[in-house]
């Protein structure tokens, strides 16, 4: 497995806030503050990511979530937390592709040493070509925050 860090992001960007993830992977590039970390952005690809993913050791999802909290507030959760969502609740907008990727990758024997998401809960994700709402583009900064001070 790969040393560095993984920060995988995840998401459509043609869905308003459905975009979170890719964002995020942009804004980090840009303020140049992950060290060696590897920044991917994972858009929909899905199954496809598997090689990638399981490359890593340690990883930081990011996506757009749905899990009941105020739009734009801002969710971490660790490898337990992430397990227990997917039990019922769905982990993010696009569960399947994102429950269906830690799934395979469970089942070929992928256990990282660290797993964590950071989320933003998203207030609109079916505006066809639409920007991020302005209070989950506000939480971005703030969020790539928390992603750089886990590295």
């Amino acid at each position: 497995m790969n040393g560095a860090p993984l920060i995988l992001g995840v998401g459509n960007l043609l869905w308003s806030d459905e975009g979170v993830g890719p964002r995020l992977i942009d804004l980090l590039r840009s303020r140049g503050r992950t060290g060696g970390a590897e920044l991917v952005d994972g858009g929909t690809q899905g199954l496809y990511l598997l090689p990638t993913l399981t490359e890593a050791d340690d990883v930081v999802l990011l996506d757009a979530v749905d899990v009941g909290r105020t739009p734009g507030e801002i969710v971490v959760l660790d490898q337990d937390q992430i397990s227990a969502l997917g039990q019922g609740r769905p982990l993010s907008l696009h569960q399947t592709s994102l429950h269906d990727l830690l799934a395979a990758a469970a089942l070929i024997g992928w256990h990282p040493r660290r797993l964590r998401l950071v989320g933003i809960q998203a207030a609109e994700t079916e505006a066809w070509g639409q920007p991020l709402t302005p209070v989950v583009e506000a939480a971005l900064a703030q969020a790539a925050e928390i992603v750089e001070t886990m590295l």
